[in-house]
């Protein structure tokens, strides 16, 4: 083919040339032209995942790659699949290369993220206000998850809680289905009072 025809990919030719003059001598010789693919290489979407420990959490994924002039090209990550990856994001580095010198890379990333954790205040104890009880205000806080917890408690600060003993179920929450709970109680007592005379005076104790 020395016309400029471009032979498939993967395709390999033979080529034989001869030089020959006006005098009928002539002399050949041979060789091969080959095409392969260029090297590719497609990384996995970025991954999300929960810590199993303090230290993180221990992360596969696959790489895969084509192409080359040595096929399948050989491929390297940074850092590689089942590596323990911190909590936090991390950005994995792939290389594809082959044996002829040819490379190329892709990137994406590993986040990792503590389990959402919710602490509940101590349990409360509070006088009656009135005949219905107390309205109670309490604070609670979540941290962790892969977004920041949604807090719902049961009964919610604010509400009026019934003289007696009534327990709170507080859940946090986020975007990809982890959840914590705690829980905690609110007393609220009636105050009694109790009126003695003393001589010519009352009093209250």
């Amino acid at each position: 083919r020395l016309n400029g025809d471009v032979p498939a990919s993967g395709y390999t030719q033979a080529v034989m040339a001869t030089a020959s003059d006006t005098c009928g001598n002539s002399a050949t010789c041979s060789f091969t032209v080959t095409v392969y693919q260029p090297v590719t290489i497609a990384c996995p979407s970025n991954i999300t995942t929960v810590a199993t420990g303090p230290s993180g959490a221990t992360v596969f994924f696959n790489v895969n790659a084509s192409g080359g002039c040595s096929p399948p090209p050989f491929v390297t990550a940074n850092p590689p699949s089942g590596s323990t990856f911190a909590v936090g994001t991390t950005t994995v580095l792939a290389t594809a290369s082959d044996s002829c010198g040819n490379s190329t890379n892709c990137s994406f990333t590993v986040t990792v993220y503590q389990q959402p954790t919710i602490p509940c205040p101590s349990n409360i104890t509070v006088a009656a206000t009135g005949p219905g009880g107390a309205t109670v205000f309490f604070t609670v806080n979540a941290s962790g998850g892969c977004t920041p917890p949604t807090v719902v408690a049961n009964p919610p600060s604010g509400s009026t809680f019934p003289v007696g003993t009534t327990t709170v179920t507080v859940t946090a929450s986020d975007t990809c289905g982890n959840t914590a709970t705690c829980s905690f109680t609110v007393t609220v007592v009636r105050l009694t009072l109790t009126i003695q005379p003393v001589g010519n005076q009352v009093q209250v104790i």
